[in-house]
């Protein structure tokens, strides 16, 4: 009988990564023009795409993405560390080539866990899944 495992591809990042907050105040300053946000990204984008080349993840087509955030304290909100800290590794995914896009053919979702430890950061696993036959972020009415 044969075994089929589950391939994953797991990496570091040192942090604390830039939350929401952090993100909407760079996106508002320079009068709101965006500057700050556009360094802000291209730096964390960038450093994170190089931690995803030395993970030596190949090209996928369409992964899923489990993030377990270490904090040293409970002063940031969870959701404010996942919605800019995930921003930032699905963008790093492309600049890195692993995946094409970052749109719903490709992204098959994320989880978040959090826990507290010495060192801030993130532990991000990449989990390439099957691409689906049906129609990618079509959607239907819900029921009233």
């Amino acid at each position: 009988m044969t075994m089929v495992t589950e391939q994953r591809y797991r990496f570091w990042v040192q942090g604390p990564l830039p939350g929401q907050n952090e993100i909407v105040k760079a996106a508002k300053g320079f009068g709101g023009r965006g500057y700050g946000y556009s360094r802000l990204k291209k730096a964390w984008t960038q450093s994170i795409a190089w931690l995803v080349k030395a993970a030596r993840i190949p090209p996928l087509k369409r992964v899923r993405l489990e993030f377990e955030w270490v904090h040293a304290n409970r002063r940031r909100d969870k959701d404010n560390v996942e919605g800019g800290g995930a921003k930032l590794a699905w963008d790093s995914l492309v600049v890195a080539g692993v995946l094409k896009n970052d749109g719903w053919k490709q992204n098959a979702g994320s989880t978040h866990t959090h826990t507290l430890g010495p060192k801030p950061g993130v532990w991000i696993t990449v989990i390439p899944v099957a691409a689906s036959n049906s129609r990618l972020g079509s959607s239907s009415t819900p029921p009233r």
